[in-house]
């Protein structure tokens, strides 16, 4: 029995329609991220052996276009209900105490992006004042990626629990 997931796409017409641009959104943004990240690192391959000049900046650019990436595709991710799961005991529950769990399950990922955009404000007092060895920018425009990917995540979190208490989630 797989979990269902009700996304903003499958929820009932007018439940979400505002939102669906956010995410169309962030799902091009992690598209044109991933592609960036491919040009950079195909730019320093072109440049270290074909012109004999390695790109100072790539390795660093590379990383942190990484933790941008992983932080949206998370959320995009469990959106989606594309993370791998066990669902045994769903699939042995009857139908109400299932729904029960996906919605503590919902639950569990409203908490941790909270928990991340917390984190993450804490950190950026701190990290406004460290400079990137490779970019020279200040590490709080990589640690932004923490607080948007964080309150990203709380967005579908909330969604799914409007719907599973509005009963337009399914069993």
């Amino acid at each position: 029995m797989e979990a269902e997931t009700v996304t903003t796409e499958t929820a009932p017409p007018g439940a979400f329609p505002a939102i669906r641009y956010l995410h169309r959104a962030v799902e091009c943004a992690a598209i044109l991220l991933f592609l960036a990240i491919v040009l950079v690192a195909v730019a320093q391959i072109v440049n270290r052996f074909f012109l004999g000049n390695s790109l100072s900046w790539s390795e660093e650019s590379q990383r942190y276009g990484h933790i941008w990436l992983v932080l949206l595709a998370v959320t995009i991710a469990y959106r989606r209900g594309a993370h791998i799961g066990v669902d045994l005991l769903q699939a042995i529950l009857p139908t109400r105490p299932a729904a029960a769990l996906r919605g503590l399950i919902d639950a569990a990922w409203l908490l941790l992006g909270v928990l991340i955009v917390i984190s993450a404000w804490k950190i950026l007092g701190v990290s406004s004042r460290q400079i990137s060895a490779g970019l020279g920018i200040t590490m709080d425009k990589v640690y932004a990626g923490f607080l948007l990917g964080g309150g990203y995540m709380i967005l579908p979190a909330a969604e799914q629990l409007v719907l599973r208490f509005t009963e337009r989630a399914g069993p």
